[in-house]
């Protein structure tokens, strides 16, 4: 459920206790060495590019790091000599992959690679409006008396977007991707998210939760449904690129307001 993933790490990483210096050591005095080789060196945001890990000898153990190690993906198993990452990235900017591999004698190599990523035809999220939810301007918080502004929702939303599950291996699913401030007491209902970097390729499904908050991490799903988000896309917009996209969705009462900016 989107609040579970709300207060959840959205990716569950071992780290790895081996320093760089030891790695560099390890290279030094042995032959086990691997080269990285990437389908491309540019790529867009959320376009699924490829790292090739090749080496002359099976690879027993990798780690998989986007910030030299602090963080990462960890594996021990038979890679062979040649094993295929898969990387997309949400965010612009160059991004630094890191590989450290382990052969059978417990020899390390380690290296890195840049990626640049674009924005592409990327559309930016830049304000959200949530214009109905479920018992909108009713009581959510019992223990208030009506005449008691507290009994209202204090409402935040979220979107999940697909992502990779690990760059280890093959397969998407939905991860938290932004999460507001809280507007406690129903506010305004207004997000001004400009400053987020929130990029999405338009052909892509997002998924939005409206969400009560109560003492954290629990909060109330403010959706009609069973289902504690709702899925869209900007895909039927993309001819006329609206800035201001409505949404509604009666059935769950649910409506809401994106503005966006369109790429050149």
């Amino acid at each position: 459920m989107l609040k579970k993933l709300i207060y959840l790490l959205p990716f569950a990483f071992l780290a790895c206790d081996s320093d760089s210096d030891n790695s560099t050591e390890n290279q030094s005095q042995n032959n086990f060495i691997v080269e990285l080789v990437p389908s491309v060196t540019q790529t867009n945001v959320d376009e699924e590019f490829t790292v090739t890990v090749n080496a002359e000898e099976t690879i027993k153990a990798m780690w998989v790091s986007l910030d030299h190690f602090a963080t990462g993906g960890y594996s021990i198993r038979n890679f062979g000599s040649s094993y295929v990452l898969h990387f997309n990235f949400d965010t612009l900017g160059e991004k630094t992959i890191y590989v450290r591999c382990q052969n059978a004698a417990n020899q390390v190599s380690e290296r890195q690679i840049a990626i640049n990523v674009n924005r592409g035809n990327a559309v930016k999220i830049t304000g959200v409006q949530v214009v109905s939810f479920n018992n909108i301007n009713g009581t959510w918080d019992p223990e208030y008396p009506i005449s008691n502004p507290n009994h209202l929702a204090d409402v935040f939303f979220g979107f999940n977007k697909s992502k990779l599950n690990s760059s280890l291996e093959e397969g998407y699913w939905p991860r938290l991707w932004y999460k507001s401030s809280v507007k406690e007491n129903q506010g305004d209902l207004t997000w001004n998210i400009s400053s987020a970097g929130l990029y999405v390729d338009p052909l892509k499904t997002i998924q939005i939760g409206v969400i009560d908050q109560d003492e954290p991490p629990l909060g109330q799903n403010l959706l009609n449904s069973i289902q504690d988000t709702k899925s869209f896309s900007l895909s039927a917009y993309t001819t006329t690129k609206p800035t201001t996209i409505a949404y509604s969705y009666p059935e769950i009462n649910l409506e809401f307001i994106l503005q966006v900016e369109w790429p050149n």
